[in-house]
């Protein structure tokens, strides 16, 4: 049985990777995590689609070995987004 897709929760940040190239997704992906990041945001969702395969393979390796990413899975029963969950914002000291 499908499990029903995750709602977006209120103010989850979303960056939609639809129509872009490998390289611009990576690029903008890593901006889009060190800022919520370092606004403390708690849970942001990544919008591959389904497209190729190509752009959802590439995010997910980088979000593996990402330093601000405490865990992700997908958040949709299609598979077309990934909600992460971002480790707290490095403490300065």
């Amino acid at each position: 049985m499908r499990r029903p897709p995750d709602p977006p929760s209120p103010g989850e940040p979303v960056l939609d990777l639809h129509g872009l190239r490998v390289s611009e997704a990576v690029r903008r992906t890593n901006t889009f995590l060190a800022r919520e990041r370092a606004r403390g945001t708690i849970s942001v969702r990544i919008v591959t689609g389904h497209g190729t395969g190509a752009v959802k393979q590439a995010i997910r390796a980088l979000l593996n070995g990402h330093p601000a990413v405490a865990s992700m899975r997908p958040a949709l029963a299609t598979d077309a987004a990934t909600l992460v969950l971002l480790k707290p914002p490095a403490s300065r000291a």
